[in-house]
């Protein structure tokens, strides 16, 4: 609903001193930039296609655009990641800050390098429209996230069932947190199964993070306009990815204290890949006691 709704412009106006002066990006696209930062992979791309859609933006603006429309969140980096795995949210901020100056610096080369533009379009939606298409857009979405999450875990169910990962790590001598990190590039999720705080391989985390995985990307072209081109997005990704290894390696020793690092600890709080079920079935208990009592006051 913010963002069709144009209430995101609003919230964002107080910034919009920024794109102009360093990046020379449209105000809409910034304001993509923002949300797609704090909300998840996914949701960047979405949006850049309904602009798209609407006639906001023009393709070659989108396709541009979706280089650097594109972070997992803080909330998934500090959460699956830094407290699961490694007991402290200065990783997830690591994480986080390596992905995001990544994306920073992509978004300046691209913007200065090329010239991207906005439309002003004036919706016309109606209040009604606006709740029952967001709600609709939103159930799709999720849909199609949560149905691509579960093929690539049975992919990845089936792999280890089969002994091919088995074979892989004996083939090339893999350890079990870096046959972990090959699942992870298959199914970002993955990276909250690895043990023993592994604080080496911080920067090839931060590298799969702004990669994003296979079943991210197999999101964002069953969420995607039919408009929106996406080669500029797989020609940047794996830039996209050493730069944010590069920039964790030199940020490490600036948020991460080298004692932490030496006598690290593993404290899981949650087991990420069940938490989503957990809370669906909490949900799915409240409506069904709701619904009965709705029932039995209809009754009496």
């Amino acid at each position: 609903m913010l963002v069709n709704s144009g209430c995101l412009r609003i919230l964002t106006k107080p910034f919009k001193w920024i794109p102009l002066v360093f990046f020379r990006m449209p105000e809409g696209v910034f304001t993509v930039f923002l949300i797609s930062t704090f909300a998840g992979y996914p949701v960047g791309i979405k949006i850049l296609s309904d602009m798209l859609d609407s006639g906001e933006i023009d393709a070659e603006t989108a396709e541009k655009a979706s280089c650097f429309c594109y972070c997992g969140g803080p909330a998934f980096y500090s959460g699956a990641i830094g407290l699961t795995v490694f007991g402290s949210k200065e990783v997830g901020l690591l994480i986080f800050l390596s992905v995001l100056l990544s994306n920073i610096v992509i978004a300046f080369f691209v913007c200065r390098t090329s010239e991207l533009k906005e439309n002003r379009i004036v919706s016309e939606k109606r209040n009604g429209d606006l709740l029952v298409g967001s709600i609709t857009l939103a159930g799709k979405s999720m849909g199609v996230i949560c149905m691509t999450v579960i093929f690539f875990s049975a992919v990845t169910a089936l792999l280890e069932a089969g002994g091919i990962l088995d074979f892989l790590q004996n083939i090339f001598g893999l350890s079990d947190n870096e046959t972990v990190m090959l699942s992870a590039f298959m199914e970002i999720t993955s990276l909250s199964e690895l043990q023993g705080s592994p604080y080496r391989l911080l920067p090839f985390i931060c590298a799969v993070c702004s990669f994003g995985g296979l079943c991210i990307i197999i999101q964002l072209f069953a969420l995607k306009s039919e408009k929106l081109s996406m080669f500029s997005f797989i020609k940047h990704r794996p830039l996209a990815a050493l730069l944010s290894a590069v920039l964790c390696k030199i940020l490490q020793p600036h948020l991460i204290s080298e004692t932490v690092t030496a006598v690290s600890y593993n404290h899981n709080l949650v087991k990420v890949n069940n938490l989503s079920a957990s809370l669906c079935l909490i949900f799915m208990i409240f409506l069904l006691n709701y619904k009965k009592g709705l029932v039995f006051s209809d009754r009496v």
